[in-house]
């Protein structure tokens, strides 16, 4: 039997076949226009692949600009827009990638400060919202608290969604099922208060959507909310004052047996000229203040998920809860008090999404 090959010759053939009613085959056409150079022969037809395929694997800009079958100036257009859709693509000597692996940040914001004496904020982490062991109702009591109290900031140390495929069986653990799902999920869920903003970084949950997808789902959440500032990846410096620096931190260490003990190695890491005034940690869970270590008053941000089944299995315990800080600072917004107060919730609820 013939072997019908999809491509022109094979579509000529069987035309010219059809014309002379008899068989020509495609091989007999293409040896005739070989020899026959003043014949006009069939274009190949190029397959243009789509961009976001494209930067699976490095290409320079010209490679991209032929394979897609784009202007070198549309590819890169795209690439912005890629870029501001939360996709990690990175250019290098040349050659464009997107990237699935955490690139280090420099993240200093700085706050607007208007001159007060008197620094009052909310400080939360670890709401990992999208788990099913989420705290989603006290995590809208909390906020209420923050209108009652008057403040207009919430800093968020890290892990603001589930993240998916942290281990295995991680699947059963989620309600929402993928980065655009859990991002769709939070920007519609999160607390939404008329003038009050929050301010976060992203952790290790967080993360999972570089490492699966390449794409930063603290990006996707702060374009679609206005009200839900973007400071940066695992870690962020925040001058609330000129004077008076403050650092939020998603380490990736674990819970030690002393809650105390991975803050106390964390700033003992610290270089004495890199030093924060104030010092915020997500990721362990946990809620505790540190008076005055090595001249920084810092604090375990607690959380607002659950003990889960694995943590259980790991003998974890969970804070459930958020923080008041209050800051003294003089004129020229130097710090010289500070208090925290941790606002506690006891009692879990089920199934709470």
């Amino acid at each position: 039997m013939q072997k019908d090959y999809p491509n022109q010759w094979s579509t000529m053939s069987k035309m010219l076949s059809k014309e002379f009613g008899e068989e020509i085959k495609d091989t007999q056409v293409r040896g005739y226009l070989r020899y026959n150079p003043n014949i006009e022969k069939p274009e190949k037809k190029v397959e243009h692949k789509p961009l976001l395929d494209l930067l699976q694997k490095e290409n320079s800009l010209a490679e991209l600009s032929d394979k897609s079958g784009m202007s070198a100036r549309m590819v890169l257009a795209q690439i912005d827009d890629y870029r501001e859709a939360g996709y990690q693509i990175t250019e290098v000597n040349g050659n464009y990638l997107l990237t699935k692996i955490l690139i280090p940040e420099d993240n200093t914001h700085n706050a607007d400060w208007t001159g007060n004496t008197t620094v009052k904020f909310g400080v939360i982490s670890d709401t990992h919202l999208c788990s099913k062991d989420q705290q989603l109702t006290h995590l809208n009591t909390f906020y209420d608290m923050l209108i009652d109290d008057g403040i207009t900031e919430c800093y968020h140390a890290g892990d603001l969604s589930e993240g998916v495929n942290m281990r295995t069986g991680h699947e059963y653990e989620v309600f929402r099922h993928g980065v655009d799902s859990q991002a769709e999920y939070i920007i519609d869920k999160y607390p939404r208060r008329e003038g009050l903003k929050t301010y976060y970084i992203t952790g290790n949950h967080d993360h999972s959507g570089i490492k699966s997808a390449g794409v930063d789902i603290g990006k996707i959440i702060s374009n679609s909310r206005d009200d839900l500032i973007y400071l940066g990846k695992q870690s962020a410096r925040v001058m609330i004052t000129p004077n008076c620096s403050m650092d939020l931190v998603h380490p990736l260490d674990g819970a030690s047996y002393a809650i105390s003990y991975a803050t106390q190695k964390y700033i003992d890491s610290l270089s004495g000229g890199e030093k924060s005034r104030i010092l915020f940690i997500g990721h362990h869970h946990k809620a505790f203040m540190l008076p005055v270590y090595r001249n920084i008053a810092a604090f375990e941000s607690g959380t607002f998920q659950r003990q889960t089944k694995w943590m259980q299995g790991k003998r974890l315990s969970a804070h459930v809860g958020g923080w008041i800080i209050e800051a003294k600072v003089d004129n020229d917004g130097t710090i010289k008090r500070i208090k925290g107060e941790f606002v506690p919730f006891y009692t879990m609820i089920e199934k709470d999404y």
